[in-house]
């Protein structure tokens, strides 16, 4: 591995710095360095992982705050970094085959090629890019019943919006991980450290530097600077441009493009710790998330006018029943995932009232699912899209980096300029979840970011 370097003012100089340690920017770390590039990766948390995180919510009793699963990472990038071996252990679950599993397989396939330098065979999932054409944007809702299994995840669209049914790409549920999604944090944490990355924590970028239109530093809250020959912002789009550049630095029709990227709805985590384990029912049905009867079209609706819903799509998961080690002998963890949540309510701030009454749903919504765990409930945790937003500095608390429709999907998410992980800034690149592969694929977008690294800085050597 090459050895940093100290710049003038012991500004110290880097080949890359990454913004943020989630799952993608641990994946560009590992990448990277292992190709002998000197990487700093920047966390504001205090520990790496982002939203692979499992949390002791009540003495005893463990959860993934965020989500139960995320969208499955590549078989190739999973054993490329030989996470298995350094501790990521997966409980697949039992899934029904979907039509846009292949359209899927073949996006994550151009986009990995175009950041090799548009030649397929030379990036991963060669196969699928060989075989399947890249579907372009026009893919549109076929049935009300497509849309109401989007709400099974939680996740909504616009019933009326053209291209709706884009919303079916989020990635496949990559099963659950044992220990909770922590562990995959840890295992992301092992690769890139291994292989020689730096992880500063604890510190938040409040700036990136750019010098004749390139982006060239970033500068740390504690008054530290990175200088670096390429930057890597996993951040949503707005946090990244509209936070980290003063305006007057970017053109107008960028910043105004930028504004006007729509958020997605947001979601509400119940974190639930049970006193039984709920013996009396059917053990295969415990292993999977049950979907509770919603309305999602109101849940849509409601969410865009500031209102809780009366009834979001509901997904319910005894998790401690695929992975034990997260309650205690005798007891279990429940989570109860709502989705169409919005940020801000109309009449206000998220009160402890509100809070409340959404928790009560949640309640209602995990009785429904699971008869009879009502009376075992001991201790929960809410999180709502503010919480979400404090913890992951996400905008809105939106996890998916932004709405996923036809004008912000594939070849146009966040816009076309970006290319798939390039942007408009020469030097800066994007990934996380309003990257193109960001709801797609766990890593992916870290891995294609850094592959479009490597390429780009050989081509300048």
């Amino acid at each position: 591995m090459a050895a940093r370097v100290a710049g003038a003012a012991g500004t110290l100089r880097y080949d890359v710095c990454i913004i943020g340690a989630g799952a993608d920017g641990l994946t560009a770390a590992a990448h990277l360095a292992a190709r002998g590039l000197t990487v700093m990766l920047i966390e504001r948390g205090a520990a790496p992982g982002g939203r692979c995180e499992t949390a002791e919510f009540t003495p005893g009793f463990f959860a993934s705050p965020f989500a139960d699963e995320l969208p499955a990472m590549p078989a190739e990038i999973f054993r490329n970094l030989d996470l298995a071996r350094r501790g990521a252990i997966l409980a697949p679950c039992e899934r029904l085959a979907s039509f846009v599993d292949p359209l899927r397989a073949a996006v994550i396939a151009r986009v990995q090629a175009d950041a090799a330098g548009g030649t397929p065979k030379a990036g991963l999932f060669k196969r699928a890019a060989d075989e399947a054409p890249f579907p372009g944007e026009a893919l549109s809702c076929r049935s009300r019943a497509e849309l109401e299994a989007v709400s099974t995840s939680a996740t909504l669209c616009d019933p009326a919006l053209g291209g709706s049914a884009l919303t079916l790409l989020q990635g496949t549920p990559g099963g659950l991980v044992v220990g909770g999604l922590g562990a995959l944090g840890k295992a992301l944490t092992r690769a890139a450290t291994e292989a020689g990355a730096e992880i500063s924590l604890g510190v938040e970028v409040t700036d990136i530097r750019q010098r004749r239109g390139r982006a060239v530093a970033v500068v740390l809250a504690d008054g530290r600077e990175f200088e670096a020959r390429a930057i890597l912002s996993t951040l949503d789009l707005k946090r990244t441009f509209l936070s980290l550049f003063a305006w007057n630095e970017l053109p107008k029709a960028l910043v105004e493009r930028i504004g006007a990227f729509r958020p997605a709805p947001g979601i509400a985590r119940l974190l639930v710790a049970l006193s039984a384990f709920p013996a009396k029912l059917d053990p295969a049905l415990l292993r999977h998330p049950i979907a509770v009867a919603a309305d999602p079209e109101h849940a849509y609706h409601a969410w865009k006018s500031g209102v809780i819903p009366q009834r979001p799509p509901a997904t319910v998961r005894l998790v401690s029943a695929v992975d034990p080690s997260l309650a205690p002998d005798g007891a279990a963890v429940a989570t109860v995932t709502l989705g169409g949540i919005a940020h801000r309510l109309f009449d206000g701030p998220w009160t402890h009232e509100k809070r409340s009454k959404l928790q009560a749903l949640a309640l209602t919504f995990l009785e429904e699912a699971l008869p009879g765990t009502a009376a075992t409930v001991t201790a929960s945790e809410l999180l709502v899209p503010p919480d979400i937003e404090n913890r992951l500095g996400l905008s809105d608390g939106d996890l998916l980096g932004g709405e996923m429709s036809a004008a912000q999907m594939l070849g146009f998410r966040p816009f076309a300029e970006c290319r798939g992980t390039r942007t408009p800034v020469k030097g800066l690149y994007l990934a996380g979840p309003s990257s193109t592969l960001g709801p797609l694929a766990t890593g992916a977008a870290g891995w294609a970011a850094a592959t479009a690294i490597l390429c780009d800085l050989k081509e300048e050597a």
